[in-house]
């Protein structure tokens, strides 16, 4: 089993929405192929987190998913729940009540 967390959009392409997506799956046996979530293409860089072992994967421009290294493997991605940011919400912080936001 596996579902889409978030998703960014990026583009329309043959009529289905291009998204870059953080997904969850039960094992990397539910890794999705690009086009496996009606009416949307996953985009290079969309992610998967096998929730079974803690292991992450990430989609490259082919639509292969390759496993990565984790904080606690020496590489990058930690093993901590992101979210994908827009522009907007670069943009913005919240700070309890008080919203601050960047000037670009």
């Amino acid at each position: 089993m596996n579902w889409i967390k978030n998703e960014c959009f990026i583009r329309y392409e043959s009529g289905k929405a291009v998204v870059v997506a953080s997904i969850g799956m039960d094992t990397s046996a539910d890794l999705p192929e690009v086009n496996d979530f009606e009416g949307r293409l996953l985009a290079m860089g969309s992610t998967a987190h096998d929730i079974n072992t803690g292991d992450y994967y990430c989609l490259n421009s082919s639509g292969v998913w390759k496993k990565q290294k984790t904080a606690g493997d020496g590489g990058g991605l930690g093993t901590t729940h992101y979210t994908i940011q827009t522009a907007a919400t670069r943009a913005m912080a919240v700070v309890g009540d008080l919203t601050v936001t960047e000037e670009e």
